[in-house]
């Protein structure tokens, strides 16, 4: 008995990915459409987006969210110009250092992206983001289908585990300094006392 190469499962996954979000897109040009991509692997980012730009023929705005960003809608606002892209594909929310008051603002201006923003609108969310989502904005989720999920076979993910760690080790050190800030005293002597 054969046993399947994973890796060709992975690849045919991915052009089913593929195809579904290009076509998504395609689909809902004119109309505020709300699109998750869900995906565990940043590095994937620039080949996913540079794939369906090519594939789909539209101009597809990147978003690349600051780390200090507390509202899409204002981010999205300040960003697009006139005219405005056939799509819009954001990146980061997973690196924010508030990302559930960045989810629970979603949900509250969940109906000003309905109106204002004629154009499907890709949010690319990992695991934990998903989960969040669908706690802290239930109402801006439900605007969705089901996730659009980009995967990448076990021998490919070798090169990504060095800068997954990295963004992993960079997340706990900003809490932990950000923790470590909020127990010292504010004035030295007082401690020194």
């Amino acid at each position: 008995m054969n046993k399947p190469n994973h890796q060709d499962d992975v690849i045919v996954q991915h052009e089913r990915s593929l195809t579904t979000l290009s076509r998504a897109i395609t689909n809902a040009q004119g109309r505020f459409t709300l699109i998750l991509v869900r995906c565990n692997y940043a590095g994937l980012q620039e080949q996913i987006l540079a794939e369906l730009r090519q594939r789909s023929g539209l101009e597809i705005l990147a978003i690349n969210l600051r780390n200090s960003s507390h509202s899409l809608y204002s981010t999205m606002t300040a960003t697009i110009s006139s005219p405005q892209p056939n799509a819009v594909i954001v990146f980061g929310i997973e690196s924010l250092q508030n990302v559930d008051d960045f989810l629970v603002s979603l949900n509250r201006l969940r109906d000003d992206f309905l109106h204002n923003f004629p154009f499907p609108l890709v949010l690319w969310i990992n695991d934990l983001v998903q989960q969040k989502l669908m706690k802290l904005a239930p109402d801006f989720y439900s605007y969705a289908p089901v996730p659009i999920r980009f995967a990448i076979a076990t021998e490919e993910l070798f090169p990504f585990l060095p800068q997954e760690a990295e963004e992993i080790f960079r997340q706990i050190t900003y809490q932990l300094c950000m923790n470590m800030c909020q127990t010292m005293p504010l004035n030295w002597q007082t401690s020194q006392e």
